[in-house]
């Protein structure tokens, strides 16, 4: 366990290691029971918008006697609230001695007014348990729901600055979630630098404005309006950085270009490209969505949704598309996954659903397998050369290590040859090989993709 593999191809595919008859490897194998902490406070007295609309309150009361039904959050204004606890459920796997384990928050979506970190619809439970059971200490959290409704009668509008601010909100409760395990990594028995994100649609673009947005000069003035949003930190812990440390996003954006800067935290962008919810180029959010109103309530409220219309605006924002093309632009190391005239949230769509699970859990892996010291990066770039392909790329040898294990697959991830194990002056045959582009990962260097012509 814990060996050092590179883990991105030059082709910006990621090679995802097949489990083999080795023992279970951490991050990588399911071997552990699951326990949850349930509702753990991560943030106290945060001002949560409390005067429900009418449309809200109704929800409530179908809730009552429809248990699975959704309720959405609109309010008739910003300055009522009311201070409010904001929770996490914990994952964690039992039995487990580790105490410096890689972090996964999952972050829900819901279009800023709906989802909860229970949400089994966006797998977010699904991913917490298959995470902690891989050895990860996984959380989902809630964050402050809600837009305001404005306009008369059955006249509705949300105009963009308050979605926008609504994001704004999610940000901070992000942020605080993030600050929240730095606090108390060593109850929980993780490493402070290895806490990463995974978010879906609303959550994928909260989890992106966390590592992209630094300060509120990064946000449009509107933050500054009453009431007034102030700090991004605000609430929760205080004084430990805000950001994770790597991202998967599952159909995200952001709302600007210019804070993503000099970053380099690891992202990984699934989208499709037909995608009318979040664009998967440039656009506003949820303009597929005309009959809003009919898309969240239930049909048996019928009589109700035909009361109202609504008049949807969102801001303007930036798909994965554009943020690929501007990270590729500043040859920043970033993986993607664009899949051809497929719309949003195609993770319950047959043949994606395992392809999308695997490339988020290859994706942590692959950070988890990075070492975080100086001193350790150093040795491996002066090690990626240990590596020799030998006339035609039909054999290889590395010039140091003893019994390293190595393994060849194709572009699809799918190992072609069994496990082997090499030792410095060793040659290895891979006149076996048919025609084709491989990669091969040799235990502490960096990849080498090759080709064959026969």
């Amino acid at each position: 366990m814990n060996s050092i593999w590179g883990k991105f191809l030059a082709a910006g595919l990621f090679c995802g290691l097949a489990t083999s008859a080795f023992a279970a490897e951490r991050y990588q194998d399911r071997q552990f029971t699951v326990g949850v902490m349930h509702d753990v406070v991560y943030a106290s007295n945060v001002p949560a918008l409390s005067s429900y609309h009418a449309i809200t309150k109704a929800l409530f009361a179908y809730k009552m006697t429809n248990q699975d039904a959704t309720v959405a959050y609109f309010y008739t204004d910003e300055q009522t609230t009311t201070p409010t606890d904001m929770k996490m459920d914990i994952y964690m796997p039992e039995k487990d001695s580790k105490t410096d384990r890689a972090a996964v928050l999952v972050v829900h979506g819901g279009a800023m007014v709906a989802g909860s970190k229970g949400d089994f619809a966006q797998h977010t439970v699904n991913y917490c348990d298959s995470l902690a059971a891989r050895g990860y200490v996984a959380a989902s959290m809630d964050y402050r729901l809600g837009v305001t409704l404005t306009g008369s009668d059955y006249q509705l509008h949300i105009d963009s600055t308050h979605f926008a601010r609504a994001v704004y909100r999610g940000v901070q409760d992000v942020r605080a979630a993030v600050r929240y395990l730095r606090a108390h990594a060593q109850d929980l028995g993780i490493n402070p630098n290895r806490i990463y994100l995974v978010g879906n649609s609303a959550g994928a673009i909260l989890s992106l404005e966390n590592i992209y947005s630094t300060t509120e000069a990064d946000f449009p003035d509107y933050i500054d309006s009453e009431p007034l949003l102030r700090t991004l930190d605000l609430y929760g812990e205080q004084g430990l950085d805000s950001k994770a440390n790597g991202v998967a996003a599952l159909w995200g954006a952001i709302h600007n270009l210019e804070m993503v800067g000099d970053n380099e935290r690891p992202v990984l962008l699934i989208h499709g490209t037909a995608d009318e919810t979040v664009l998967f180029k440039t656009g506003r959010p949820l303009s597929n969505l005309p009959g809003t109103l009919q898309n969240i309530i239930p049909s048996e409220m019928g009589a109700t949704v035909a009361s109202y219309t609504l008049d949807l605006q969102a801001p303007t924002l930036y798909g994965s598309y554009v943020i690929d093309s501007l990270l590729t632009a500043k040859n920043v190391e970033h993986e993607t996954y664009f899949v051809e005239g497929v719309a949003h949230e195609f993770y319950d769509d047959a043949p994606y659903t395992d392809s999308v699970q695997n490339r988020v859990f290859h994706f942590l892996y692959g950070l988890t397998q990075k070492t975080e010291s100086i001193e350790t990066r150093t040795v491996l770039a002066a090690a990626q050369n240990a590596v020799q392909m030998g006339d035609d790329n039909l054999s290889f040898t590395v010039s140091r290590g003893t019994n390293l294990k190595y393994r060849v697959y194709d572009l699809s991830g799918r190992a072609v040859m069994p496990t082997g194990r090499v030792s410095a002056g060793e040659s290895v045959n891979l006149n076996a090989l048919d025609a084709g582009v491989y990669v091969l990962m040799v235990q502490g260097l960096r990849p080498v993709r090759f080709g064959l012509r026969k």
